[in-house]
């Protein structure tokens, strides 16, 4: 921890007491964790966004504390909570002296500028907007954000996976997979779950493993799944920071997203960490996290009836490729460690004081 006794604010969806699993959330209380360990709990100034509707009078309260207790403010907002923090962070920005330091969640930002032009002032106004693609921040200069710079994802894990150590896969065994996001249309599990009967149907013994939040409104849906997909099951959800451990015994993770601007998912971070290949959807942000027949397989993204010969593909693979494809992941995830982020986060918000 610094010793610094310096206050430092964050805005986001923190959830401390864990229950929302999604990728917004996990990622902001991974960068409270971080802020935490710099600063030291007591001087992080939060103002927790989780159900802010239902708690407007509460957050807007902590918003003010957190104004008048800090300069430097660390801010991560899915796109409702910009729409109503930016033009206050954006005051704050130009006539009280405060440095906002945008942490961008998702990989949308530069569609959604079509939508609120005004958010470009916004964002120009911020110190950084740090984005997890470096594609994003070529975008984003070209709708004339100026001041957007890289900073991958990340994730803490109280343990990586050692997959190099696991056995590899035994003949006449099923293939493992499993899915590790949200559970919901757009995310594809329903492709993922038919794609695994499929195979069966075809000869090609594999089973499918479903983490994550169900979604209210896939719940039906869902249910529907399990019950029509017997090679099909669902395991709840896993803390964040146990989740490569989790992911580490299966075969390939599979990413069947149908989100273009999907950004760096938490998931995919997960499978690296764990040494797993990942057979995704090629969204908008892919070549920057993975490579075909290096790291896993992709499929053009809009055809999910390309997974089934994906997931046979892999599963034609000798145990050499299939290892090959583990180290890759292994050297993949170093890029994503908190050690790289962090050092980025605080050269910046400490050298503004230097």
């Amino acid at each position: 921890m610094n010793s610094t006794s310096k206050k430092i604010g964050l805005i986001g969806r923190i959830d401390p007491d864990q229950i929302m699993f999604d990728g917004q959330t996990v990622k902001t209380r991974m960068t409270y964790r971080m802020l935490c360990e710099h600063y030291g709990a007591e001087n992080v100034v939060t103002v927790d966004t989780l159900d802010y509707r239902h708690r407007a009078l509460a957050v807007m309260a902590n918003f003010a504390r957190c104004l008048v207790s800090c300069s430097d403010i660390v801010v991560s907002l899915a796109i409702n909570g910009r729409r109503v923090f930016f033009p206050l962070l954006s005051f704050a920005s130009r006539f009280m002296g405060k440095r906002v330091y945008h942490n961008l969640i998702g990989g949308s930002l530069a569609n959604d500028l079509d939508k609120y032009p005004k958010w470009v002032n916004y964002l120009n106004s911020f110190q950084v907007n740090w984005v997890e693609s470096r594609d994003l921040v070529d975008m984003l200069a070209e709708k004339g954000v100026t001041n957007a710079e890289y900073l991958p994802n990340f994730k803490y894990f109280d343990q990586t996976a050692g997959a190099l150590k696991a056995p590899m896969h035994a003949a006449g065994e099923p293939f493992s997979f499993c899915t590790f996001s949200r559970v919901t249309e757009q995310k594809g599990v329903g492709d993922a779950a038919r794609a695994v009967e499929s195979l069966n149907a075809e000869g090609l013994a594999c089973v499918l493993d479903v983490y994550g939040p169900v979604d209210s409104v896939y719940k039906t849906d869902f249910e529907h799944v399990l019950a029509e997909c017997p090679h099909v099951k669902y395991k709840g959800c896993v803390p964040p920071e146990q989740s490569a451990l989790a992911v580490a015994p299966y075969d390939a993770l599979l990413f069947p997203t149908k989100w273009k601007t999907e950004g760096i998912p938490g998931t995919i971070i997960d499978a690296l960490a764990a040494g797993v290949p990942v057979i995704a959807a090629r969204w908008q942000y892919y070549a920057e996290m993975l490579e075909d027949n290096v790291t896993g397989l992709g499929y053009e993204l809009g055809d999910n009836s390309l997974l089934v010969s994906e997931m046979a593909k892999f599963m034609q693979l000798d145990n050499h490729q299939r290892m090959a494809m583990r180290k890759s992941c292994l050297s993949r995830f170093m890029a994503y460690t908190p050690e790289v982020v962090s050092s980025q986060i605080f050269d910046e918000i400490e050298g503004i004081h230097r």
